[in-house]
């Protein structure tokens, strides 16, 4: 009997840990709309004049901003609504309306990071957005428990994927791509996901 209560004991600790590779499809499913629009506003900001967002506090009341001009890379730390945020953004030539809107929609789809990242494709450069969620995880032990994330990452061509909905590198090689040294799986033919221990 003793034995019997460890061993469910061991397999609820074990379910308890686990990540759900149902949710990233349900949160994305629940949240299209605003995802594609965040991505969309971001994207377009970003092709004008490069920056990242990633909140430092899971309350979404502090954010780091990664600011880039030809020559040097900015990093700033700012309580949300810190206007000397805004300050800074306006003296380094961004748009303040559009980064504050982008920083809004992060908030409400609770999105603690958004970049881009440059890749190539037979010679070619692309450009894919990534965005990352913190995994909803329920544990018996918190304290050690490792937090996860859920990683989009958001293509403006059309991407391939394999049987089991791996992304791949080319349609006709079937080479899975890796983004970050990690595969991402099918969302549709445009957003695809992976589950990680980094937020970026």
């Amino acid at each position: 009997m003793k034995s019997l209560s460890r061993i469910l004991l061991v397999l609820f600790f074990l379910a308890g840990c686990t990540v759900s590779k149902v949710y990233p499809e349900k949160y994305y499913s629940e949240n299209k709309e605003l995802l594609h629009q965040t991505e969309s506003i971001y994207r377009k900001a970003s092709a004008k004049k490069t920056f990242a967002l990633g909140f430092t506090s899971l309350d979404f009341s502090s954010i780091s901003i990664e600011l880039k001009t030809d020559t040097v890379r900015y990093i700033y730390d700012f309580p949300v609504e810190d206007q000397r945020m805004n300050d800074t953004l306006q003296k380094l030539g961004y748009d303040v309306g559009t980064i504050q809107a982008v920083i809004t929609n992060m908030k409400k789809i609770k999105a603690t990071w958004i970049n881009t990242l440059d890749y190539y494709v037979d010679g070619n450069p692309q450009t894919l957005s990534f965005l990352s969620v913190p995994v909803k995880q329920f544990s018996l032990f918190p304290l050690m428990q490792k937090r996860k994330y859920y990683i989009y990452t958001f293509y403006n061509k059309l991407q391939a994927y394999d049987a089991v909905g791996r992304l791949l590198d080319k349609k006709n090689k079937r080479q899975l791509r890796r983004v970050n040294g990690q595969h991402f799986y099918r969302i549709n033919d445009w957003v695809s996901y992976t589950i990680s221990g980094k937020f970026r």
